[in-house]
């Protein structure tokens, strides 16, 4: 039984490794979005401040 043990807690805590990787990359492709939408914002106002939105 320990034996049994002791071969499934690798495959669980390379599982539960992997689901936090999974989880740290949604989180950082939501921050690369995030920035991205406030990239194009500047990008926009600094065109209109140059006079090019009228």
């Amino acid at each position: 039984m320990i034996r049994e043990q002791q071969q499934t807690d690798p495959v669980m805590t390379i599982g539960q490794e992997l689901s936090s990787l999974k989880t740290s990359n949604i989180q950082k492709d939501a921050l690369i979005q995030t920035m991205g939408e406030q990239l194009a914002m500047v990008k926009l106002e600094l065109i209109q401040l140059k006079g090019g939105g009228n």
